[in-house]
């Protein structure tokens, strides 16, 4: 019998031998990661420690400073003490505490305090409309002091900070208003001597109501067809007849004194690169809110929308004449609107009837950049001229050699009178207004002009550019200045509706190629927010494309504080519209 044999099976000691070293190795990661939780929660705890340790010292107060509130965003030194003293001294001088929070923005030189950042109003009996308050924070440490309304929405208009009034050379000028009136307006009318403005002549002789030819002014006529064609351009030679271009100074220079008699006979040529009509006083921009000051020649236009102005008219009206060496008196003109919201009532025949020497049907010529205007300081709007779109008027000026130029919203024609100073073919001038018109036209017969090279047309501008789209009409250089549209954000979506529809309009009766100057002065409407953005909608809605050739606003007579935006009011933006 055959013995059998037995097969084993290999040895199992490797296989055991792998399972016990994963098993060794597993147990040994187990361990670490406990440890590395244990060493993690530790770490954590300790973080947590530190932060609490550093929250709690910084709630703590300074030995050496407190921060009573809590808008500052790092340690500064203690108020300057001179606006305290002196309010110590006078006695009795009311505190308009802020509410916790609100202290920075003011502290940083926004000069209307709102009726709710004010927690509570400190003081008997409590301040009137004009009477000077300290402006304090939560723990009534003064910031800066200004003048009071208990009825409107800027309660309180700042005058001075408490870091100026720590200025010796400011020190007079605390707490005092008659003193900081005439100290403001020195310096304003300071200012516009250094920008050589004012060295224009004037000369007050109402225009004839008809030309001087006996044709009385086209304000009547309705919107007819103008020579708005290219090919009906004149040559450059015949368009330089009347007046002579030259240079950076776009100095208007008349052939002859063709006003030198007539209705004009007590007007005498003035010096051709001046300017007799420009902003004395910018209200915010010159630290004195709801003040405005123009002068037009030699007489001074105050526009009055704060009550602490109606208080101290007379204050005014003295420092304007002593800085601006005038003796003739100041007109007055009440913003109805603003006064009823500063708790002052004014008649609509109060309003529309200005106070001051001119008679309530003068008018005044002055002299911007060369060229003669007749403007109305009593009847005309705000104080009777639009100085803020100087500098962008002699840039039309510069542009307009050999076009036909649309002027819309023409007012008085300051654009339509540069275009024409600067050669253009054609100027057509629309406006709704029949006064504005009037002057227009007197002020192109004023400078010489051939009635044949304008026309000023009484129309809405939106049916006037409907119908020259139908008739198919272009111009070379168009130029839209339309009146505020968004007196406050709570119209903005609707003014911006507005714009929308009349740069598509305007971007309609442009050549291809064309020049587009459209401006928006209304404060609500920022540049980059939403007054180019309004223009590319309205380029697509046209059809068409644009290129910003020029950006700009009012002139350094129109200063503007850095802590009052909203002062940067006017936006004026050149395209070049394919």
């Amino acid at each position: 019998m055959p013995s059998m044999v037995i097969y084993r099976s290999s040895s199992p000691a490797p296989l055991l031998h792998k399972c016990w070293l994963a098993r060794s190795q597993l147990r040994s990661a187990i361990v670490l990661m406990r440890g590395s939780c244990r060493q993690r929660r530790q770490l954590t705890s300790r973080v947590r420690a530190t932060r609490a340790s550093a929250t709690a010292a910084a709630a703590a107060p300074s030995p050496k400073t407190s921060l009573p509130d809590n808008d500052q965003a790092h340690v500064t030194a203690p108020a300057p003490s001179r606006l305290q003293e002196a309010a110590q001294a006078i006695g009795g001088v009311p505190r308009v505490v802020l509410k916790r929070g609100k202290t920075a923005v003011f502290r940083n030189g926004h000069p209307m305090v709102y009726s709710g950042a004010i927690d509570r109003v400190v003081g008997k009996p409590q301040p009137q409309a004009g009477d000077a308050v300290l402006v304090t924070d939560g723990s009534e440490a003064p910031i800066a002091w200004g003048v009071f309304n208990p009825t409107s929405m800027f309660r309180v208009r700042i005058m001075q900070l408490a870091h100026e009034a720590n200025q010796q050379h400011q020190a007079s000028l605390v707490l005092n208003v008659p003193e900081l009136i005439a100290n403001r307006l020195h310096t304003a009318v300071q200012l516009r001597t250094s920008l050589a403005l004012g060295t224009g002549l004037v000369h007050s002789s109402p225009p004839s109501s008809s030309t001087s030819n006996g044709h009385t002014a086209s304000t009547a006529a309705t919107s007819q067809a103008a020579p708005a064609n290219g090919t009906e351009a004149s040559s450059a030679s015949t368009a330089a007849t009347s007046f002579s271009i030259s240079g950076a100074d776009s100095v208007v220079d008349s052939s002859s004194d063709r006003q030198a008699s007539g209705s004009q006979a007590s007007t005498s040529r003035a010096d051709s690169r001046g300017s007799s009509v420009y902003r004395v006083v910018n209200s915010e921009g010159d630290r004195l809110s709801g003040l405005i000051v123009d002068r037009l020649g030699d007489q001074l236009v105050i526009a009055s929308s704060a009550a602490w102005v109606e208080r101290y008219k007379d204050v005014i009206t003295q420092q304007l004449q002593k800085a601006c060496g005038t003796s003739n008196m100041p007109v007055w003109r009440q913003s109805k609107d603003m006064l009823l919201e500063e708790g002052i009532e004014v008649t609509a025949q109060e309003s529309d009837r200005a106070s001051g020497a001119a008679p309530s049907d003068a008018q005044i010529q002055v002299l911007e950049s060369g060229i003669k205007f007749w403007v109305s300081p009593n009847t005309g709007q705000k104080t009777g001229f639009y100085a803020d779109q100087r500098d962008s008027r002699l840039a039309i000026r510069h542009l307009a050699q050999g076009k036909a130029v649309l002027d819309l919203c023409c007012y008085t024609g300051g654009f339509a009178l540069n275009a024409l100073a600067g050669g253009a073919h054609h100027v057509t001038g629309v406006d709704s207004s029949v006064p504005a018109l009037a002057l227009a036209e007197s002020n192109a017969q004023l400078n010489g002009w051939p009635q044949s090279q304008y026309c000023f047309l009484k129309d809405d501008v939106v049916k006037y550019m409907q119908q020259q789209i139908v008739e198919g009409r272009q111009w070379d250089l168009v130029v839209l200045d339309p009146p505020k549209l968004a007196p406050n954000r709570k119209s903005l979506n609707r003014a911006l509706a507005k714009y929308r529809k009349l740069n598509i309009l305007a971007m309609r009766v442009l050549k291809p190629g064309g020049l587009l100057m459209t401006c928006s002065c209304s404060g609500a409407v920022t540049l980059d927010d939403h007054f180019v953005p309004a223009l590319k909608e309205a380029a697509r809605a046209a059809g068409r494309h644009f290129s910003i050739l020029r950006s700009a606003g009012s002139g350094p007579d129109h200063p503007i504080d850095p802590g009052y935006p909203e002062g940067a009011y006017l936006k004026n933006v050149l395209l070049l519209v394919a």
